[in-house]
């Protein structure tokens, strides 16, 4: 982690007084002192109150809301009940805290980023910037890819631009020789998932990176699937831009996501998707458009500064604990859901090497997309994707006892009868 990192996991955890959570026995049953006293990170549980209530393994999805996130909401509505316009001021210094955090985070300067709601709007912004007719005209993705993009640059394609899809021979990865024999030199830029969303395989974002610089293409790296799970950076990717969000396992919420661009190629790009705030200074309201000189430039319109008020108190606690702390626990609950699988001769369609999976384990078993409502409608959160299966997530605030009561609660549903048919 960078000293800049180090510094910003200091100021938050100094929102807690410069100690840990207070632990103590937690409302559900399930936690026992002795088990706070084995997982440290336990403590962090008493911060989620729908752990109360609910066994959550669903922070691929969307995580579980802060207690935190609260405070940081009313915080935003204050400033624009009170201030009414001029609230503008402490919003603008808030989007740049904001930056420096999620810098920290994925080891990177304020500068290099942006926020939208979302990174499909993102992508389109930088896709106008690098896409030029009569030059570069392949992009490369794969099929197991989040469509959200794959739909975004399909749609280009009837202005020259060609997508070719990279096909997995087993559903789950995708071998990175393949990345090596498709990228050319009419290659405009890859895109790789770091995380993909079917099965959990992690992809190797420095090695491809490097092959696409070496033919003379972009490297755009999509981690929304592991950000605050894996630990990475986006320097030693070398990456020219990347994605992420807040929704899962940043525990932020909908309505917010972030992209880093390189910092070398920042003012070598003009996307023609733009907006006022695109602008150097935005206030000023001229006619003519003069680029911002940091990523600014792909801000298009006025920003969703509810959603970054929304992702605040998450993210402050995941730089907290460390995104290192926060791996080495997933290692082990992760291999826990497989060991249980196993024993039940489920089919797990994702990576058992731990340097090639992330937080996520997806488990399929016939009847398995009737078992998730059932699941669900038990207080146990999961979800099921088509060529995947239950997908399973244990988050650092997750014990041991609620991946054994999934399982259990599964044996029954199952007893009680899933059909082949039922899938």
């Amino acid at each position: 982690m960078s000293s800049d990192s180090t510094l910003l996991s200091l100021q938050a955890f100094s929102a807690w007084g410069g100690r840990e959570p207070p632990g103590g026995e937690y409302v559900s049953g399930v936690l026992k002192m002795a088990t706070i006293a084995e997982d440290r990170l336990l403590t962090w549980r008493q911060e989620f109150p729908i752990l109360a209530t609910t066994t959550h393994l669903c922070s691929h999805s969307m995580g579980a809301m802060p207690r935190g996130a609260s405070d940081w909401l009313r915080r935003y509505a204050d400033e624009w009940n009170v201030r009414g316009e001029i609230a503008w001021g402490t919003w603008g210094s808030y989007m740049l805290e904001h930056a420096r955090v999620v810098g920290a985070l994925i080891d990177a300067s304020w500068e290099t980023i942006v926020f939208h709601a979302n990174v499909a709007t993102l992508a389109s912004i930088i896709l106008s910037a690098i896409y030029q007719p009569g030059g570069r005209s392949k992009i490369i993705t794969t099929d197991l890819n989040f469509p959200s993009l794959t739909y975004n640059f399909s749609m280009h394609e009837r202005l020259g631009l060609k997508v070719q899809l990279l096909r997995s021979p087993d559903g789950i990865t995708i071998p990175i020789e393949a990345w090596r024999e498709a990228i050319d030199d009419e290659t405009l830029a890859v895109v790789v998932d770091h995380g993909i969303f079917r099965s959990g395989f992690v992809q190797d974002a420095a090695a491809i990176t490097a092959m696409a610089h070496a033919k003379g293409a972009l490297s755009i790296v999509d981690a929304y699937q592991t950000t605050g799970c894996v630990p990475y950076s986006v320097r030693a990717w070398d990456a020219d831009v990347a994605f992420g969000g807040f929704i899962k396992w940043l525990c932020g919420g909908p309505g917010s996501a972030w992209m880093y661009v390189k910092p070398s190629l920042i003012e070598t790009l003009e996307p023609r998707m733009v907006g006022w705030f695109s602008h150097t200074s935005p206030f000023n309201f001229e006619l003519k458009m003069r680029f911002a000189h940091t990523a600014m430039r792909f801000a298009t319109g006025t920003p969703n500064i509810l959603g970054l008020y929304a992702a605040r108190a998450g993210l402050d606690i995941i730089l907290a604990i460390g995104v290192e702390a926060i791996r080495a626990k997933s290692l082990r609950m992760t291999q826990r859901i497989f060991d249980l699988a196993d024993e039940r001769g489920f089919q797990v369609n994702t990576p058992r090497e731990p340097d090639r999976r992330g937080g996520m384990v997806c488990v399929d078993f016939p009847g398995a997309e009737k078992a998730e409502g059932k699941l669900v409608g038990r207080g146990v959160l999961i979800d099921y994707r088509p060529r995947c299966g239950i997908r399973i997530s244990p988050h650092f605030h997750t014990t041991e006892d609620e991946i054994e009561r999934l399982f259990v609660e599964l044996d029954d549903i199952r007893r009680q009868g899933l059909s082949p048919e039922a899938r």
